[in-house]
This record gives structure tokens, C-alpha cells and sequence, in this order.
């Protein structure tokens, strides 16, 4: 490449994507230099000789200049030489001038991708040629070319499928010329390849709008009609006259091998390139593990069907079980595809030089069997392998609902949370003075009227005594909405005095005890166990018929415990939470917010113990924590 660009300029700067490295070329000398974009600085780093660089042109920048979309092929101004460069950078010339570039990439984007193609179709010809048999007549058992195309073709933008389609065929046409081929049969031949690429790839992204994603059995239907089952079945109507011989063994053996190469080599490219361009990536040990798994596939393929005997048992061909299911399992339809490719190259290159179990007399009823074999084996794997992912997606789905779920949990909590502060706040500052200035007035009242008959002094005393029990009632109701304490004194004397207010208030006893409690804790955490706290000893004197409760608080480590036990009627955790408990779903949301544990130990008759345990620690997400 770089010598076809020298003939038109002496200068090539090549500048890499992701680095802003700087690279020139000339007089077999390759040049790096580095750009700082913050100082605009210029720096050489190293000369290289031409076949080192051209090893890592090749590996590492050609790559990103097909692939990536940001990259910009231009021509220095006052120099005539092409550079791949980012948009708007400048470019390098070995004199050390910074040129600016003007020129779009993509025609040197598209030719190079063409180029690409080009060399990957013609290989797949090569391997179907590699499996082909010719006595009693031609016939391709597996045929990849078109699988290859197509798979290309559903991961490429749609704009330069009228590029990349020609380049594809004409790998497919260099193989037929030297091939020697007819000129007749290569011309039938690439129209029926012309005909199942665009029905099968505008077929497959029509239906599957856009790349395969086979998450559910549904698309796998559509992807198995139009590519397995449409496509080769136009591919066979046209090309049947291509070549000599009984046109229905043709027929039939070139329909399932079309198939066959939709079902494993076309599902196993889409799903390594979904793999590779998923965010965030697999990790190394996930690759290993591929490689390590089909390493051993091959291995025992390749030793049962290829240098093993040719009469082995059937039983024997159910070795090759646990490899596929792991691969279906573990790795989706990207290791269903690839196994079933491994098992369908390695077996149908034994039963071509007449090795294996597959050694019929017949050649031709040698190779059918075979492909009905390996269709019947890669469909149920593929089919197991879309259910797994189908069950991914769903789990996804699940998990993202549980996580909006308690999103909006964290903010109704937070709202009710400000809606009791702002309601608290009102009572006392507003209404509980209004009543302490009527409960005033009313006594003032009192003691001004001296000729006041005993049954009117009593009923302006009853008055005055409503008055005073709605400004206590107004009071207690305040500091359950939001207890002023809790920010002003802390937790614990917060908990203390509501387990003597709540004594007083009902026929149970509560024994406070802490043990080891710091004296700074998140409001978050404090409000968080306040409410349970109040939560529980509720529940108590509604549910149970228990005269006494013990509230424990302690710390251990970074981490706070909160214990409310009962000797009272106790009931069924599990019964509780499927009849719809308000008060446990409350308790136990709360304590998700601040990323904490919920537990209820209760049996009949046994009394209840709830444990709470929360880290001091503020929640990760701040959107989470309560409102003070």
C-alpha cells in the first residue's frame, strides 16, 4: 500500500487514531512523532525499518482506519501525499510543517473495507472448494461463501452495501477463474450468490431491523426462515443448472449446504462481533475460556471423525454433547454457531476423503447424511442457545425494573419524608401556637369572669381542657411526623425518649439498651431506624398481645444493629408479606435506600424479633439518602 501511494508522492504521513501519533514515511525510513494537543508540541520518538512498520500498520492503524468512524484520510496542501488523520488535525511532513488536511475518508475508508472483503469472500470460497466432491459430480456439502457476505454485510452500515457486495462476488469469481470454472456455470453460479445475498441480508435486517439479535425464539424463526430456508431455496432454483449431473442429488445437497452455512458460520461472525462491541467487554479469562473450549472440540472432532476408525458406535457421537452444551450455554449463539461450525468443517472434510462414520458407498448419500446430521444437530443447540439468551434479556429486563423500581421508591420515601418535615414544621410553628394562644386566652377568660354560674365555669373548664389535650395531641403529632430531637440531640437519646413516650402512651412496656453507639451518625441511617423503630413497636401494640419489648442498638465495626423483639402472639413472615403488609415492605425499602438488612424471626405463639442492620457508611447513590 505504501509503495502504491509512494509513486504519487515521496511523503506519506500516516497519523495513528487514538494517540495522535505522528507517523512519515520516507526513503524506506518510517518516522514517529508525537503531538501534544494542550502545548501543540512536536517530539520524535524512534525510526523504524519499513517491515516493522508495515506489521504494525497492518495489525494496529489499518484496523482503525476501516472500522472507525472518526477517522479522516487527507492531502497535505503544499505535498501531494494521503494521511489518515483525525478531523480538523494537522499532518506532519518529515520537515517537521504541520499541514492541515481537507479531503474526506471515504472513499480510502470504503476501498480499504472493500479490499477486505474482497481477500475474506475469496477465502471462504477457498474453504468450500477445500470440501468439495466431484465424483460421481460437482457438489459443495458446505458452501460458506455467501454466509460470510451476508454476515458482513448485517454488521456493515447499509450505505456501502453496493460496495461491499461486488467486492464480495468478485472474491467468489476469482476463486471460480482459477477454479477453471466454466464461464457458463460461473455466471449462473453468481446470480443465484447475487440473489440469496440480498434476499437473506435485506430479509434478515427487514424483519430483524438491522443485525440479528437472537434473544428470542421468535427471531430465530425469522432469521431461520429467510436465511436457512428462503434464501438457499432461491440460491437452488437459479443455480441448479449451473453444473452437470442428477439435478435433484444437486438440488438438495446445495440447498442443505446453504442452510447448514446460515446455521453455524454466519451466527458464529454476528455473535463474536456483538461480543467484541459490547460495552463493557468480556474479560481475557472469558476468551480463554472460548479458545480452551473449542481447542478441545476440534480436538475430538477431529479424532472421531477424521482419524478415527470407520465404523465407530453411534454412542460414541454423543461425546461431543457437553462440549456443545457448554458452548450454547456459556457463550450464546456465538458458541452454538462456532462448535457447529468446528463439528460441521471437521466431519464433512472426513466424509469427503472417506474417513469417519459417514462412509457410504454412495458419495453422494455419504455427504447427505452428514448435512442432515449436523442440521439436526446445530438447530436444537442454536435453539438452546437463543433460550439462554432469551433468559438473559428477561433477567435484564427484570433487573433494570428492580432498579427503577427503587429509584422511585428512594424518591416517594424522600417526598414523604419532606412533606411530613413541612407538615411537622406547620403544626408546631403554626397551628400548635394557636392553639397554646387560645388555650391562654380561654384561662384569662376564666379568671376575669367572677359571676360565672358552676354549670358555665364547668363547661369553660371542659374547654380549656380539650384545648390543652389538642396542643399535647398537636405536639406528639409533630415529633412522629419528624422528631426535631433526632437532628438536635441524636439517635440515641432520640430512640430513649419515644420508647418512654410510647411506655406511657400504651399498655407496653419497652426497655431501651445501647451499647458501643458513635455519637455522629448519617441522618440518612438515624432517620432510617427511627422509623423502623416506630414501625415495629406499632406493629406490636396492633398485632401482638405482648405487655412487654426490648429495643437493643449496637455497633460492631462500621456497622449499626437495631433489635426489636416481643414475647407476644407472633405470626408467619411468609404470610405476611404475600397478604400485602404495608408496615414490612415500608421497613424493608427504607433500609434498601440506605443499603441495609432486613430480617423477621417470628413463629406463633414465640413472639417476633426484627433485625435491622445498616452500614454507617452514606448509600452510594446520593439521590437515595433521605431527607433530613
Amino acid at each position: 500500500m505504501l509503495q502504491y501511494l509512494g509513486r504519487y508522492t515521496h511523503r506519506v504521513a500516516i497519523s495513528a487514531i487514538s494517540n495522535h501519533r505522528l507517523v512519515s514515511f520516507q526513503d524506506g525510513q518510517v518516522t514517529f512523532r508525537w503531538r501534544d494537543s494542550a502545548h501543540r508540541s512536536q517530539q520524535k520518538l524512534r525510526a523504524l525499518p519499513i517491515d516493522k512498520f508495515l506489521r504494525r500498520f497492518l495489525l494496529h492503524i489499518l484496523p482503525q482506519c476501516i472500522f472507525s468512524d472518526n477517522v479522516y484520510f487527507g492531502r497535505p496542501q503544499r505535498y501531494g501525499g494521503f494521511g489518515c488523520v483525525r478531523p480538523g488535525s494537522l499532518m506532519e511532513t518529515n520537515q517537521g510543517d504541520r499541514l492541515p488536511t481537507i479531503a474526506s475518508c471515504g472513499l480510502w475508508s470504503h476501498a480499504a473495507q472493500a479490499i477486505l472483503v474482497f481477500v475474506l469472500c475469496y477465502l471462504a470460497a477457498k474453504l468450500g472448494g477445500a470440501l468439495i466432491i466431484t465424483v460421481p459430480q460437482t457438489l459443495w456439502p458446505l458452501w460458506p461463501g455467501c454466509a460470510v457476505l451476508v454476515a458482513i454485510l448485517l454488521v456493515s452500515p447499509r450505505k456501502i452495501w453496493p460496495i461491499l457486495i461486488p467486492a464480495g462476488l468478485a472474491g467468489f469469481v476469482l476463486y471460480d477463474l482459477l477454479a477453471r470454472v466454466p464461464i457458463h456455470s460461473m455466471a449462473i453460479l453468481l446470480l443465484a450468490d447475487i440473489a440469496e445475498v440480498i434476499v437473506v441480508a435485506g430479509g434478515v435486517s427487514y424483519l430483524l431491523h438491522g443485525p440479528p439479535r437472537w434473544d428470542s425464539l421468535r427471531a430465530l424463526g425469522k432469521y431461520v426462515f429467510v436465511a436457512v430456508i428462503l434464501g438457499p431455496l432461491v440460491a437452488t432454483f437459479i443455480g441448479v443448472g449451473a453444473l452437470n449431473g442428477d439435478r435433484w442429488n444437486r438440488s438438495r445437497i446445495g440447498f442443505l449446504s446453504d442452510g447448514l452455512a446460515f446455521l453455524t458460520l454466519a451466527p458464529a461472525i454476528l455473535g463474536w462481533v456483538e461480543r467484541v462491541r459490547t460495552r463493557p467487554r468480556p474479560s481475557l479469562g472469558y476468551y480463554l475460556e472460548a479458545v480452551a473450549l473449542f481447542t478441545v472440540l476440534f480436538f475430538l472432532s477431529f479424532g472421531m471423525f477424521v482419524a478415527g476408525a470407520t465404523r465407530i458406535s453411534p454412542a460414541v457421537l454423543y461425546s461431543l454433547v457437553p462440549l456443545l452444551l457448554w458452548s450454547a450455554l456459556r457463550f450464546g449463539f456465538a458458541g452454538a454457531g462456532t462448535s457447529g461450525s468446528i463439528v460441521a468443517l471437521v466431519s464433512i472434510w472426513g466424509a469427503v476423503h472417506g474417513r469417519g462414520p459417514f462412509t457410504e458407498t454412495d458419495p453422494i448419500n455419504r455427504v447427505f447424511l452428514l448435512q442432515l446430521f449436523l442440521l439436526s444437530t446445530a438447530l436444537p443447540f442454536m435453539t438452546l442457545a437463543v433460550l439462554v439468551e432469551e433468559r438473559k434479556r428477561h433477567e435484564a429486563v427484570l433487573s433494570e425494573s428492580e432498579i427503577s423500581l427503587h429509584k422511585l421508591t428512594g424518591r416517594l420515601i424522600n417526598a414523604q419524608e419532606k412533606e411530613r418535615v413541612r407538615i411537622a414544621r406547620e403544626l408546631h410553628d403554626d397551628i400548635s401556637q394557636r392553639m397554646a394562644c387560645l388555650q391562654i386566652g380561654l384561662e384569662q377568660f376564666e379568671q376575669s369572669l367572677s359571676k360565672l354560674t358552676p354549670s358555665n365555669r364547668k363547661q369553660l373548664h371542659d374547654l380549656i381542657e380539650v384545648a390543652s389535650e389538642m396542643s399535647t395531641d398537636l405536639h406528639s403529632m409533630s415529633r412522629q411526623l419528624h422528631p426535631a430531637k433526632l437532628d438536635l440531640r441524636g439517635l440515641v437519646p432520640t430512640m430513649a425518649s419515644f420508647c418512654r413516650e410510647f411506655s406511657n402512651q400504651h399498655e407496653l412496656h419497652v426497655t431501651f439498651l445501647h451499647h458501643n453507639v458513635p455519637v455522629q451518625i448519617p441522618k440518612d441511617v438515624a432517620l432510617c431506624l427511627f422509623r423502623i423503630l416506630q414501625e415495629a413497636l406499632r406493629n406490636i401494640v396492633k398485632h401482638t398481645n405482648s405487655l412487654e419489648a426490648k429495643v437493643d442498638l449496637s455497633a460492631h465495626g462500621n456497622e449499626l444493629d437495631l433489635c426489636i423483639s416481643d414475647s407476644g402472639a407472633g405470626f408467619n413472615p411468609e404470610s405476611a408479606q404475600r397478604n400485602g403488609g404495608l408496615g414490612i415492605t415500608s421497613m424493608r425499602e427504607r433500609l434498601k435506600l440506605v443499603e441495609g438488612e432486613f430480617s423477621i424471626e417470628s413463629q406463633l405463639h414465640l413472639g417476633t424479633t426484627v433485625r435491622a442492620r445498616v452500614p454507617l457508611s452514606p448509600p452510594a447513590d446520593p439521590a437515595t439518602a433521605s431527607v433530613a
